[in-house]
Order: structure tokens, then C-alpha cells, then sequence
């Protein structure tokens, strides 16, 4: 078992994605990418941008990339609209369901390893229903876009790895797989688990807070969390999740592969 690196454009998600950095992802060595589709920073409403997109990838003949469907909405500097297919009111379910088809539109063009998916937004609450809206949801993403989804784990009751498997076997859609976020899963403390993952997205924190760093430079226990995950038979992807200097990821890289050979 090998480690295969990738990279989220979130790396950038206070700039516009436009080519140039896409191309900067492409020259530091990554040719596995994620879309991180929310706007400002994928201006998915605009088809012109995901044309070119399209047509990057195949002009540089890389891997089908994956897609974090869209979850919020930059509207102003402090402000940011929640986009959840799992939300209360019926209207704003709807207008959700429209975002994450406006995304997958993408697909006329592009082909996608797979999609990445949350359920509702940090700190929700648990409720039966909501595996209703959930099940709504990834149906239509599945018959649209006929992409692999994957779920998350974010903060809430909702998205943890039990309660995503307790949602798998009650909708019976055990082809939907898991995003395994370190992040996330620092901060809600989960410990096991992990043979049930599929994909994940890699970075780190304090424990407090969604900081999106590079891994060690954070408090995750990198050399155990690789441990785990080695005895699990991981073979997907590590998806790195951070926010600026992309020059670390080399580094990172390094460190990483050592300690995954170390573990072997």
C-alpha cells in the first residue's frame, strides 16, 4: 500500500480559481485535485468557468478530479449564507438542492472521480427526519450526476462515522462512502472507525477550532492517526485540506510517506 497526495483548491479559497492557479497546483506536483466549489472562489453559476475548467483538465490529461459540492456561501466580508439540503424549512432545503445541481453541471464537460458531500452545517442537532432529507438528497445527486458520493464528517450529531453508518444501513445505500476530514475529526474526538472510510481530506488544528493547517502544526497524533489507518487497509487518497503556502505540502509529503513506511 502506497500513499497517493492530492489537493483541495481550497488552498486558495479567498482568490477567485481561475487557470493560473490551477496551473500553480499542476507545477508544485499534484495532479489529484479537488474542487472546493463554493463561491466566491468557484463561481459554479458562471458555465464560461466551468468550461475552462473542464477544458484545463483535459489540456494537461490529469485524473478526473473530485468536487466538494457546495455547503456556504461567501456573501460579504463577515458574512456567509448556509447552503443544506438537510436545512428546517422546505424552501431552503430546495434552494440547496438548485446550488448542488448548478455545480454538477460541470459534468457535461468534466468526468469526477467522485463528490464529497455534508450533512447539514456545524453544530446541528440530531433528528429521524433528517435522514429523509439526506436520503432526498444524495439520490438526486446520484441520478444527476451518476458520480460516487462521499459523506463527511463535520462538527454536528449528524455526521459523525457511527452516525453515518447508522444512516447507510437505514437508507440501505451502502455504495455511499465516507470522507474521512482530520480536522473534523480532531475535534470531535473520534477514535475509531476508520476501516469504514473511503476518501479523505488532511489537515490540522489545536482542537479548538477549523483551522485547515498543515499537518504538525497542529495537535493531531499524525504518527498514531497513520497507525490507525494503516491496520485499516486505507488505499484512498490523501486529499490535503489547507489554507496557504503551498510549498509546505512537499515537506508534508515527506513526513507523511515516512511515517506510513515506518508504520508498514
Amino acid at each position: 500500500m502506497t500513499m497517493t497526495f492530492g489537493i483541495s483548491t481550497q488552498i486558495y479559497r479567498d482568490l477567485p480559481l481561475t487557470l493560473d492557479l490551477l496551473e500553480s497546483i499542476r507545477k508544485a506536483g499534484y495532479d489529484r485535485i479537488e474542487l472546493f466549489c463554493n463561491r466566491p472562489h468557484m463561481d459554479f453559476h458562471d458555465r464560461t468557468v466551468l468550461r475552462s475548467i473542464a477544458r484545463w483538465f483535459r489540456e494537461n490529461e490529469l485524473p478526473a478530479p473530485s468536487m466538494h459540492l457546495p455547503f456556504v456561501e461567501q456573501t460579504g466580508p463577515k458574512q456567509r449564507t448556509w447552503i443544506s439540503a438537510l436545512a428546517a424549512e422546505e424552501r431552503l432545503r430546495e434552494s440547496a438542492i438548485d446550488e448542488l445541481k448548478r455545480s454538477l453541471e460541470l459534468i457535461e464537460w468534466l468526468p469526477l472521480d467522485h463528490v464529497v458531500m455534508h450533512l447539514g452545517n456545524p453544530d446541528d442537532r440530531f433528528s429521524p427526519v433528517l435522514f429523509e432529507y439526506a436520503y432526498a438528497a444524495i439520490a438526486l445527486v446520484r441520478n444527476y450526476a451518476g458520480v460516487p458520493v462521499m459523506i463527511e464528517n463535520i462538527p454536528n450529531e449528524i455526521s459523525t462515522i457511527d452516525r453515518i453508518l447508522e444512516f447507510k444501513s437505514a437508507a440501505q445505500v451502502p455504495e455511499v462512502g465516507i470522507c474521512y476530514d482530520t480536522g473534523h475529526g480532531h475535534l470531535q474526538k473520534i477514535k475509531d472507525g476508520f476501516e469504514h472510510i473511503h476518501a479523505m481530506h488532511v489537515h490540522d488544528n489545536h482542537g479548538k477550532d477549523d483551522e485547515h493547517l498543515w499537518p504538525f502544526e497542529g495537535t493531531i497524533n499524525w504518527p498514531g492517526l497513520i497507525e490507525k489507518l494503516h491496520i485499516a487497509k486505507y488505499k484512498g487518497p490523501f486529499i490535503f485540506e489547507t489554507r496557504g503556502d503551498l510549498p509546505k505540502g512537499h515537506d508534508v509529503r515527506k513526513r507523511l510517506e515516512d511515517l506510513w513506511n515506518e508504520t508498514r
